[in-house]
């Protein structure tokens, strides 16, 4: 078993965090050079801070990204950033798309390959899939969800393919819309192809914030699907129905077990016990293990904290 992280990863409160800040008030056009830079030790500060937690599979925090959904989208040609919508974390900018979608560029290499230096756990990328991002665009070019789902997972490929041929061994997919979409999954199936094709890196699906009871049977027949992470907090059912999609061979189960909201999550034992007491789950080695949301939330000490948690949970389960 291993303890991922699915998200962000806090930084506002520390000292590094207020230096990013004093630089962002600072304004100017574009992102400034001191910008940059201080994004670049959160970052670093926010993979050694995973990896000391007992964290195995480690993002480098998401602070180079003020929101998920646009801020990556609009550097596809074809898209730009529109108003926001939502609060939280749950704010995003809405993708505009102007006309044909196409990838001109590697989005996220350069910062895989800042956190992977020297990291002492795997780093992963987290990325808004094509899906979600079509549902929550404005388009002006396309015309039909389906039409435009395929051409950002057309684009998105290959910056998919960028990663690998970069060294990244583990690409998540953030999809929560299509728990709320579920009719949708017939389309879903036909994008995901697309998005997934000539990837050997492991590519996970990762579901949160709805059942995934409409969808399971087919989450587990996915072609090209590595690794199927689940909310299984906000959802409890969802460990049961997790454990009873039919992966295929080799596929890993990554299961949110860890409440991502502030509190006691309670006592690590009675985690173990519940994941011993699902039927059908893999073996220990597919297991992952991580929060259930994104920890942003939550204070860089307490997010540390509820890493480490998890990391008792896959001692005592292992044990």
């Amino acid at each position: 078993m291993r303890v991922t992280n699915n998200g962000s990863f806090p930084w506002r409160g520390t000292p590094l965090g207020e230096d990013l800040e004093r630089e962002r008030a600072q304004g100017g056009s574009g992102v400034p050079a001191g910008v940059r830079e201080a994004r670049d030790r959160v970052a670093r500060q926010a993979v050694t801070a995973q990896a000391q937690a007992g964290c195995d599979l480690v993002t480098d925090g998401l602070a180079r990204r003020d929101e998920a959904v646009a801020e990556v989208a609009a550097r596809l040609s074809g898209v730009e950033a529109g108003p926001e919508r939502g609060s939280g974390s749950g704010r995003f900018r809405v993708p505009i798309v102007r006309q044909e979608v196409g990838w001109k560029e590697p989005l996220l290499v350069e910062d895989y390959l800042f956190a992977a230096e020297g990291a002492a756990a795997t780093v992963k990328v987290v990325l808004t899939g094509p899906f979600t991002i079509a549902q929550r665009a404005e388009d002006h070019a396309y015309g039909d969800p389906m039409g435009l789902g395929m051409a950002l997972a057309t684009a998105l490929n290959q910056e998919l393919r960028a990663l690998q041929a970069a060294g990244c061994s583990f690409v998540q997919v953030d999809e929560p819309d299509l728990l709320a979409h579920p009719e949708a999954f017939p389309i879903f199936t036909r994008i995901w192809e697309v998005l997934g094709r000539g990837v050997g890196a492991t590519l996970a699906i990762h579901l949160e914030g709805g059942s995934i009871a409409p969808i399971s049977a087919g989450l587990g027949r996915l072609k090209r699907l590595g690794c199927l992470s689940v909310d299984c907090v906000s959802h409890p059912d969802n460990l049961a129905a997790a454990a009873a999609a039919p992966l295929h061979d080799g596929a890993l189960l990554s299961l949110g077990i860890g409440a991502a909201g502030p509190g006691d999550p309670g006592d690590p034992q009675t985690a173990v016990d519940r994941l011993r007491s699902t039927p059908g789950l893999p073996s220990s080695e597919r297991l992952l293990i991580g929060p259930a949301a994104d920890l942003g939330g939550l204070g860089f000490p307490e997010a540390g904290k509820r890493l480490a948690w998890l990391a008792s949970v896959r001692q005592r389960f292992d044990a």
